[in-house]
């Protein structure tokens, strides 16, 4: 298979100006194979075609004609190469009259002559022309001829002896012209000396500005590079030095090794240059890719991908914790307020990377991305939200704005390195992708770490802002501190929970390995837990301060607000004992997580049964305390009393007042309603027995009527259901 030629390149002419029909020597590159493989040459835009001489593959010497442009370059065409370039031109001068004394150059024509052994015309020069019968004989046959040859040889020895004797009586005057030369010649060297001088110096300039513009492009070299790295252009500078290193690196010649040299102390610059932008941060992946792909076309020393991805990584660690150092130190008055809200402002607008304000990375994805579940991350802002948030949530929002912000472009890069798309965007197969991915299969251990120690710092910073109990002391130093921090209540721990887990969703969309996320995982359960821990305790409170709040204002159906906030509250702990709290034991169980009876037992102990009893206290005690007074009303005495006619008044009280405690329980919750009649009739039962106990003796009206009241009760009972049937238990 042959092998294609590259384009003529024309380097140079001589004399690069004249006038028109002024014989040229071309110099270049791939000038053709052959006088046959030149099918084109124009100079200024006129075609020399026909008047080219094909020397070499570097030469080539024609005339120019004449053309309509005073300047134009020289233009050759190959049929192997193609259309060809020129990186010189010639000036076409225009031809001046000559006066009849005046010198000039001439160019004396060719002349024709038929020459009868070819049977064509000839071109010949006019200076080669010879007399047709030079020895001056005319002869017809071979005696004419040797006659004319012995005349011939008698006028040469006449003609010698004449020479000599000539010179032998000139001889001295010989001498003395020969002097006379030789002093001219003396003289003409003085006075020509400095003329000749200059002309070779002209030559040596000639000859230096022939080098200087055949490899210009290398001469020229160091100030373009230098330029095009002002300018930005570094792709220009690697296609130059990609040139220069092809045609220069392994030269012999003195002042070529020079200039290259120069060359590659300007292109260690540069790469120094390059590495010092690839590790400057803040900075976007397309930069971050763009100098990497300089440096490696550049065969900088060292794994620059991986130089990039280790600064990253340590800038990013280095954010997260001045974040809570900043926190911190305003928490210690060390910073003042118009500091703290530039550096410490979690609205919905933050500084980006590049200087300009845009939503945050967390405020973009709180606003824009609906958790997976269903519901949105957050409700619309007080505009006094920054002011009224505790600063340990602040802190958390601004965390998760920076790993959300940075740890996304962090990941891009490493897999960028792992799929070689850093040289390659199409990812063709090439050395530097094939080193790229072998390098990364050797890292991918020392990267895992570096997700591990991001994700680890995320968790103990918040543990240490959030849960500093679940740290250990030397943690505590470094991830501590909030020593002025506020108790947090439980709706701003479910802010903090949803804070993170956007966090962790947005790493699970990235495809981060699970068990790099665990940890995420492990934090956002025991903030549940304590979040749930922290509402119990505060909604305990809450109750125990309800009667401080209570107006005793009793309502038209003879309920107090106090007592239906009571018999809610019982009812939604109710049903979060045996639904909700039962679901969150089962899950902490199946994570392994100890501690559950702890739910329970502050559930059922520290709410629900106080609430019970401050209920059963409410509602019992009236009708347990009207059950003396309405018994002796009127100065009864059960030794002497009348017979009885029917229930008296105190009972039917009594059971008013039950069947309005029943009313008002299965109004709000239906399951209540044994639970708290068991209690208020056993309440009841007690008093009666206490009461009935105090009675020494009975009369026989008095025995009546305590089997009147038990047939009364127990006929009740049978209309009423349980309600009532548990009063038979008095008699």
């Amino acid at each position: 298979m042959s092998r294609v030629r590259q384009p003529p390149l024309v380097t140079g002419i001589s004399p690069n100006e004249g006038t028109s029909w002024t014989k040229v020597t071309i110099r270049g590159e791939n000038l053709g194979t052959g006088p046959a493989d030149l099918v084109g040459l124009s100079i200024c835009g006129h075609n020399c075609l026909l008047t080219a001489e094909w020397m070499s593959a570097s030469k080539i010497v024609c005339r120019v004609g004449p053309a309509k442009d005073d300047k134009g370059e020289i233009i050759v065409t190959t049929k192997s190469g193609g259309h060809g370039t020129s990186t010189v031109s010639f000036k076409l001068l225009k031809a001046e009259k000559i006066g009849i004394l005046d010198q000039s150059a001439v160019w004396v024509d060719e002349m024709n002559y038929y020459d009868m052994r070819t049977d064509r015309y000839k071109g010949i020069s006019p200076l080669s022309l010879r007399p047709s019968n030079p020895l001056g004989i005319d002869f017809d046959n071979f005696d004419q001829l040797r006659m004319a040859a012995s005349n011939l040889k008698k006028q040469a020895t006449k003609k010698n002896e004449g020479s000599l004797a000539y010179v032998k009586g000139g001889l001295s005057t010989f001498f003395e012209a020969q002097d006379a030369l030789a002093g001219a010649s003396d003289t003409a060297d003085t006075l020509f000396q400095e003329v000749l001088g200059r002309k070779d110096k002209a030559d040596s300039t000639r000859n230096a500005l022939n080098v200087l513009q055949r490899f210009k492009f290398l001469f020229n070299l160091p100030l373009n590079i230098e330029r095009n790295i002002q300018k930005g252009d570094y792709d220009v500078v690697i296609n130059d030095y990609e040139k220069a290193k092809s045609l220069f690196s392994n030269t012999e010649v003195s002042v070529f090794k020079k200039v290259y040299a120069e060359v590659e102390t300007r292109i260690g610059a540069l790469r120094s240059l390059l590495l010092d932008k690839l590790l400057e941060t803040p900075s976007t992946l397309h930069d971050q890719k763009r100098y990497i792909r300089y440096l490696s076309d550049l065969h900088a020393s060292g794994d620059p991908a991986w130089q990039c991805i280790s600064a990253q990584h340590k800038w990013i660690l280095g954010l997260m914790q001045n974040c809570k150092e900043e926190f911190i130190n305003y928490q210690r008055g060390e910073l003042n307020t118009r500091t703290h809200t530039h550096t410490l402002g979690l609205g919905a607008i933050a500084l980006d990377l590049e200087g300009d304000p845009r939503p945050s990375a967390f405020s973009r994805i709180r606003d824009t991305a609906p958790l997976s579940k269903g519901g949105i991350l957050h409700t619309p802002r007080h505009s006094t939200w920054h002011y009224e948030t505790p600063q340990q949530v602040q802190f958390v929002e601004k965390l998760s704005d920076v790993v959300i912000g940075q740890l996304p472009n962090f990941w891009k890069l490493w897999i960028s390195y792992v799929n070689g798309s850093l040289f390659s965007e199409t990812g063709e197969k090439s050395g530097q992708v094939e080193k790229s991915k072998k390098n990364a299969r050797q890292r991918q251990n020392d990267f895992k770490k570096m997700i591990e120690e991001v994700t680890h710092r995320l968790v103990k910073l918040v543990r240490g802002a959030l849960l500093p109990s679940t740290l250990t002391e030397l943690e505590l130093k470094l991830y501590g501190g909030w020593e002025n921090k506020t108790e947090l209540t439980g709706p701003w721990l479910t802010q903090v929970i949803h804070t993170v887990r956007v966090i962790f969703e947005a790493l699970v969309a990235l495809e981060i390995p699970n068990d790099l996320l665990q940890v995420i995982q492990d934090l956002l359960l025991e903030l549940r837990h304590h979040c749930l821990l922290v509402t119990l305790h505060h909604t305990a409170d809450d109750v125990k301060r309800v009667a401080e709040k209570e107006d005793w204002v009793v309502d038209n159906e003879g309920i107090t607000s106090l007592e239906q906030r009571l018999l809610i509250i019982l009812s939604n702990c109710q049903y979060l004992e045996k639904h909700t709290f039962l679901n969150l034991a089962e899950h902490f169980e199946k994570h392994g997580f100890t501690g559950t009876e702890k739910i329970t037992r502050v559930s059922r102990e520290d709410l629900d049964e106080s609430l019970f009893d401050a209920y059963i206290e409410r509602k019992s005690d009236p009708i347990v305390g009207s059950l003396e007074p309405g018994i002796y009303a009127g100065h009864f005495d059960w030794r002497d009393c009348s017979t009885p006619t029917g229930v008296r008044n105190y009972l039917k009280e009594a059971l008013v007042n039950i069947i309005t405690v029943h009313a008002e329980v299965f109004t709000v919750s239906k399951d209540l309603v044994p639970r708290v009649l068991t209690r208020i009739i056993e309440g009841v039962a007690e008093e009666m027995s206490r009461l009935m106990q105090c009675v020494s003796s009975f009369s026989k009206n008095g025995a009546i009527q305590v089997h009147t009241h038990f047939q009364f009760a127990t006929l009740s009972g049978k209309s009423n259901g349980p309600i009532v049937r548990g009063f038979t238990l008095f008699y």
